[in-house]
């Protein structure tokens, strides 16, 4: 199984195996503030070395990890069961991944507005957690010893079979706040990571976030465009007659943006307004062999959308509705979380063809 796809699939799930820095303040602790604790910043970023293992179950199987953190930067190194072995290295301004078997690399400059294309761990565990205190019931499950570190142990349990991020077990450091242990249990696959060493004296090199690159290895620069603002008559000429969201009962549309992803495929999303409040999303792109059914996913299921078979997402704060129709892809997302899944129906329901 590919790590890196793997890693890639596992998303904000895979975000709890690397390190929430925190303050190191004990004492007695809700479940709620010691996810706080270990999430809010810190005046003196954690400095160590550290390695865990994880199991993907059969998504992506065993691997061991080395993990060398100093400041922003980080280095860290995978070596599979499988054979694989990568190391990525964020810089500060640049994430580099190279797969050192295949001998290829990765480059992708980051910087402060870059957190959407590539969030930091904290911040992708923050929206994990986030999610979770809505969608499970959480509580501390006793103290444990991990790595041979005192740690809280917080056990999530899902209020529904079909959530999106199933039951959790995390295990996180009284001391640095880093999460030491997890167990998840996300769109039927089991998830294990565990720290077995974590060394906080460690005296890290500069050397470490840099990558000897060989110089027959094939580099490619990774860019995330940034989506552009286009008018109606632009995606008129694009795609020809669509289904659109008629602005009317109070809703209007405040903008149209445009992402062009891989192989030409480019997706217009219409940003409407509901009595001057963020409302809805809509997207509509011409459907291709890369629209990949998703409804086999946990949360994910069927349902019938203008009379075609369609999917839908419930989770507490998000919420969408799928479908393809005369050869077209489109969606529609919630930007107000009063939005019901029969709201966005209703939406699609009004659509109308323009050209």
């Amino acid at each position: 199984m590919n790590w890196k796809k793997s890693l890639r699939a596992a998303g904000l799930v895979a975000a709890l195996t690397f390190s929430l820095v925190g303050c190191s303040t004990e004492g007695s602790y809700s479940p709620q503030e010691i996810i706080d604790q270990a999430l809010q910043e810190t005046k003196e970023p954690l400095t160590y070395y550290a390695e865990y293992k994880m199991d993907m179950d059969d998504v992506g199987g065993k691997a061991q990890v080395k993990e060398w953190v100093k400041d922003d930067k980080r280095r860290i190194e995978i070596t599979a069961d499988n054979g694989e072995h990568i190391i990525t290295v964020n810089n500060g301004s640049q994430i580099i991944m190279y797969d050192v078997v295949k001998n290829t690399v990765h480059k992708m400059d980051i910087g402060k507005d870059s957190l959407g294309a590539f969030p930091s761990p904290r911040d992708q565990a923050e929206s994990l957690f986030n999610l979770v205190k809505d969608t499970h019931d959480v509580k501390i499950s006793g103290e444990e010893k991990i790595a041979g570190r005192d740690t809280y142990k917080i056990v999530a349990k899902a209020k529904k079979d079909d959530t999106l991020i199933g039951d959790m077990e995390v295990w996180v450091d009284k001391k640095t706040w880093v999460t030491l242990k997890t167990v998840t249990n996300s769109a039927g696959n089991k998830m294990t990571s565990e720290y077995t060493k974590m060394d906080e004296n460690a005296k890290i090199d500069d050397a470490q976030f840099t990558i000897d690159v060989p110089k027959d290895a094939k580099v490619e620069e990774i860019t995330v465009p940034e989506p552009e603002s286009v008018t109606l008559e632009t995606v008129k000429e694009q795609l020809g007659e669509f289904l659109m969201v008629p602005a009317e009962n109070g809703l209007t549309l405040e903008d149209i943006s445009l992402e062009k992803m891989q192989e030409d495929h480019s997706v217009y999303t219409f940003n409407y307004l509901k009595d001057d409040q963020q409302d809805i999303l809509v997207t509509v792109s011409k459907a291709n062999s890369n629209d990949t059914k998703d409804e086999t996913f946990t949360g994910i299921k069927e349902m019938d959308i203008r009379g075609q078979k369609g999917t839908f997402m419930d989770e507490k704060k998000f919420r969408y509705i799928s479908w393809q129709e005369n050869g077209y892809q489109y969606s529609i997302m919630n930007n107000n979380p009063e939005r019901t899944i029969e709201d966005l129906a209703a939406y699609a329901k009004q659509m109308t063809i323009v050209k």
